[in-house]
């Protein structure tokens, strides 16, 4: 997750990291959050692009830093490559072919499914796999070398994702910034007791406004005890 989040932050490109975490949410073992700045669902390629990258940083990192892959970056090979594809066959991004479409939206049956039916050669279907490589090996390249250059942010990252779990924008910055683990971490821990601190004086404030309603209607069921002379004088100015 450091890995995709190091990568989030350093390409201009990719949406803005909100949340890192490594508490497993469905088939995912962690999760690192990018929301938009806007609704604009148009992407450039340069985005696309960085976009790509960020994907990649998971698996880079195991290579780099855990002496091993998993099986933990298979929906982001998935999601990388498709979109390779489309800026090679749908968007007109692809270098060799430029401006041409190559999506194919006619289906037909074979055997028990159906499959795309392809309108170009096997060699053209050979050159658009070169492109779709050629768009991933670029990303994988400028990526490793993100990653390598800031090995020690990765290390403060995962080290304070072990200990707290779950980091947000603000820690990332810090992180992002040259902040050692121990200053991120005292940082977390102060808002954690601030935000304590002001659960506690709501709480108590809510306290208080409750005594003051039930004794204010206790005095107004007083009154009308009183006006149906139910009590005493006496007895109301005693509970009043």
């Amino acid at each position: 997750e450091s890995g995709h989040a190091i990568i989030g932050k350093m390409l201009s490109h990719c949406e803005n990291v909100q949340e890192v975490s490594i508490i497993p949410r469905g088939n995912a073992a962690g999760y690192t959050m990018s929301r938009p700045d806007n609704d604009d669902n148009h992407m450039g390629k340069l985005k696309l692009n960085d976009t790509i990258a960020m994907m990649m940083g998971g698996r880079i990192a195991e290579e780099l830093y855990m002496e091993d892959i998993s099986t933990g970056a298979s929906n982001d090979i998935k999601r990388a490559t498709e979109l390779a594809r489309k800026m090679v066959t749908a968007w007109g991004m692809s270098e060799k072919f430029g401006f041409m479409n190559f999506s194919s939206e006619e289906e037909i049956f074979v055997g028990r499914d159906y499959q795309s039916k392809n309108n170009y050669s096997e060699k053209t279907q050979a050159e658009i796999d070169e492109e779709i490589k050629k768009i991933l090996d670029y990303n994988y390249e400028r990526a490793t070398k993100i990653l390598k250059e800031n090995s020690e942010i990765i290390k403060n990252m995962a080290e304070i994702l072990l200990e707290k779990e779950t980091i947000y924008t603000e820690e990332v910055d810090m992180l992002v910034q040259g902040k050692s683990k121990q200053e991120v971490a005292e940082h977390m821990d102060k808002q954690l007791e601030d935000r304590k601190q002001k659960e506690n004086k709501a709480k108590k404030k809510q306290e208080i406004e409750k005594q003051i309603k039930e004794a204010d209607m206790k005095l107004q069921t007083a009154k009308m005890y009183l006006k149906n002379q139910i009590i005493t004088e006496q007895e109301y100015l005693a509970i009043e």
